[in-house]
This record gives C-alpha cells, structure tokens and sequence, in this order.
C-alpha cells in the first residue's frame, strides 16, 4: 500500500512541476545544418558524420558502416506519461522519421530502458532493422525479448567497464567501428526522486503498457571508437543519455593512449547531480562537445522546439565554457541536424 501510495504521490508531483514548464530557446545558439554532412554520406569516403535523432539517438555513420544509439520518436504526451495512461509506439509516426540511412546500423546501443529511450526501438528493429543487434543491460534485454529474438539482443552486464577497470570491446562486422559500455547511472528526476527505476530479472512475455513499465535497469555510458584499416582508433566518442554522479560514467584506464575527441552528454536533469558535466569534461578534455537530451520531448511534434522542463540550459552551457578546453567547441544540435566529425 505504502508503494501505492509514493507511486501516486510521485505521478501527480510530476505531473504538477512539468505541466507548461518547457523552457524558452531564443538565447540559445542552435546548431541547424541538414544537408551539407548528409551529402558526404554519398562520397564513400572514411568521414565519420553523426545525426542527432532527438533525446539520446544518434547515427554515427562511418564510411560504408553505421552504429546508433536508441532513437526516441514517439514522445507521447505528459498526462499519459506521469498518471500513468497506457502509451505504445506511433508507428506512422516511426515511419516517418527514422532516416532511410539510418536503417543499415549493425547495433543500436541503449543506455538505459526507460520509454523515452527503449520504446521505439523493438518496433524499429521489426519492421525497418531486421538484422540489427540491440546491447543493453540485462533489464533492456528481458523487456525487447518478449518480441525479438534472443540472438539479436546483446546482455553487456559482463562486457562493462567499472570503475577505472576497463570492461571489453564488441566490434562491428567489418572492424571499423568498435564500443565498450562503462557502468554508469541515472539522475534523479526532481527533488532527488528517481522515478521509473527498478530491472526485470526474468523475460517479459509482452512489451510494457506503460511508461512506468519501462523501467531503467542498469544504466551505461559508452566508449565509441572509429577505426583506421590497422584497426587503431583515430576518432573516439564518450556517449551517455543520462547524467550521472561522478565517478559513475567516467572513463576507465584504457590500454591504449588515444584520447576522447568528442563528448555528448545529457543535459536533461543535470542539477539533480553533483559535478556534472565538469567531471566528464575534465577527464576527458574533447575538442568537441555535443549537448544532447535538451529538448522538451513530450507530445513535441509539430510544434517549435522547446528546451527540456525544469532544466536552466544556458547555466549547463555556462558551466561547460568554464571548464572546456580554449579551443574546444560546444554545440547544441536541433533534432535531425548533422555534425561532421573529421
């Protein structure tokens, strides 16, 4: 009864604190460029160019080959988030955004399992992604299980990197591209409540109802690497989807010397932490830093791009310039533009 009851009490906080609180963007400098990275994808050239996809989804498309993280189309409104009503995949809405040359990506890499991250991806690996492989915790795999085949769901629980301990590489077919999950965490969503949370230890039969359904699990940072034909890294990503307490997150000690070239952090939910993002960013010290998760996601389609509720964005863009290399450069992409990495 008493879960009931903070379940309840935890709904309707929510629900009041958000309501109407999406965040002006007029101050903020937007990075908008749709077509000149798109029409280097049709070179053939080894360039690596990256497609914000909203929330945590990213492209990475590398020459020939292609990674991404889990894209979130759907983005269901509020009430039906916070009361909670039931919510499922838009799948028209699916269809018509997930970019064409976001199709032949070999993995989709989750962070965690909550619906504004997970909910789209068992439907985009069925009808649009049919030999792609999803990695995620333990949680995303009994959850995505209930309608995908196991062989294409990867458990990274053993692979993860904790602590300075470095974790294991998976490599994409052609050893172009390479990643290894690091144990991370997730930030409260106000006032220090994290909502959502929980795992699934046993495979579910069918998809969650409900937002709370999705539930977080283990969540994971990532260590993304481009690799010449030696297979040595020449460019290197440190990718989360949800702000984290410093240590959780951080980079391990890696056997190797390359350095982190480009960081992309959540902005959503950064005060519920302490020192984010200057721990990421003193650590790994990028040329380029990608603020994601930034914009208002609920019920956003067809209406102008607001900023993230509840959330100071020029305050995490201030504390970035404090502690970001001199001539590194922070951008702040709208959804579906394009950043060329090199």
């Amino acid at each position: 009864m008493k879960i009931v009851k903070l379940n309840v009490f935890c709904c309707s906080a929510i629900a009041g604190l958000l309501a109407g609180c999406a965040t002006s963007v007029e101050n903020l400098v937007i990075h908008h460029a749709q077509q000149v990275a798109e029409q280097s994808l049709l070179s053939g050239d080894q360039k690596l160019n990256i497609q914000y996809l909203g929330v945590g989804g990213y492209l990475f498309q590398y020459g020939e080959d292609s990674i991404m993280t889990a894209p979130s189309f759907t983005n269901p409104g509020l009430l039906n988030v916070t009361l909670p009503l039931s919510i499922e995949p838009d799948t028209d809405l699916v269809d018509k955004l997930l970019p064409a040359h976001a199709k032949q990506a070999e993995f989709i890499l989750v962070g965690h399992a909550h619906y504004d991250h997970l909910m789209d991806v068992p439907y985009i690996m069925q009808r649009h992604m049919p030999t792609t492989t999803a990695v995620g915790s333990t949680t995303m795999t009994n959850i995505v299980t209930a309608v995908i085949e196991d062989e294409r769901l990867l458990d990274i629980s053993d692979y993860a990197a904790v602590g300075q301990q470095p974790g294991k590489w998976v490599y994409n077919r052609n050893n172009t591209i390479r990643f290894m999950p690091i144990k991370s965490d997730h930030a409260p969503h106000f006032m220090g409540i994290k909502v959502m949370s929980g795992k699934y230890e046993d495979a579910l039969t069918e998809l969650p109802s409900t937002a709370y359904g999705w539930k977080e699990g283990q969540t994971y940072a990532y260590v993304i690497d481009f690799l010449d034909i030696q297979q040595q890294p020449i460019y290197r990503i440190h990718y989360q989807d949800a702000a984290s307490n410093s240590p959780d997150g951080l980079m391990p000690v890696m056997a190797d010397t390359k350095t982190v070239d480009m960081a992309i952090l959540c902005v959503a939910a950064f005060h519920q932490v302490d020192n984010y993002p200057e721990a990421i960013l003193q650590q790994t010290q990028p040329q380029t830093i990608v603020l994601g998760h930034w914009e208002d996601f609920f019920d956003n389609q067809n209406k102008p791009v607001r900023g993230v509720r509840m959330t100071n964005i020029d305050d995490f863009m201030q504390r970035v310039e404090a502690v970001k290399m001199d001539d590194a450069t922070a951008v702040l992409p709208a959804p579906f533009s394009w950043i060329q990495a090199y």
